[in-house]
């Protein structure tokens, strides 16, 4: 079952959200990037790992073989069924800025996760060097 995302540690936890691209001529989608056919899969989760060597990985529904339209995706509260399909040789870089139009990433800090963090305007005390 897939989770929230994990580290070893998880010192910084949060979210992530992002906007389908926009399809633009000459531009890979995430379905070209990751090498699979839109007519037979859905994208329904993405997974990107950096801990040495860099990977992609697309959790995608196969609808012909579940006999399932994108509509009916999204209906009802039981589990979907999804086959893992890695990106080969993933460039970070090119995954964020040819498959989303926009990528918002906030962490915080573990222990903090839980609490309200209220943003206040600049500091008036300037760092000094040591």
């Amino acid at each position: 079952m897939l989770g929230p995302a994990t580290t070893r540690f998880n010192d910084y936890v949060g979210t992530v959200a992002a906007d389908d691209a926009e399809a633009l001529k000459d531009q890979p989608s995430l379905y070209e990037l990751a090498g699979i056919d839109r007519d037979f899969y859905t994208v329904l989760a993405v997974d990107l790992h950096i801990d040495g060597p860099v990977t992609a990985t697309v959790y995608a529904i196969d609808r012909l073989t579940h006999g399932l339209t994108p509509a009916e995706l999204g209906e009802g509260g039981s589990e979907i069924p999804v086959v893992a399909l890695d990106i080969p040789e993933p460039n970070v870089e090119n995954l964020i800025r040819h498959a989303f139009r926009r990528i918002s990433i906030r962490l915080v800090a573990q222990q903090f996760r839980d609490r309200v963090l209220v943003v206040g305007g600049p500091s008036s005390t300037k760092k000094t060097e040591a």
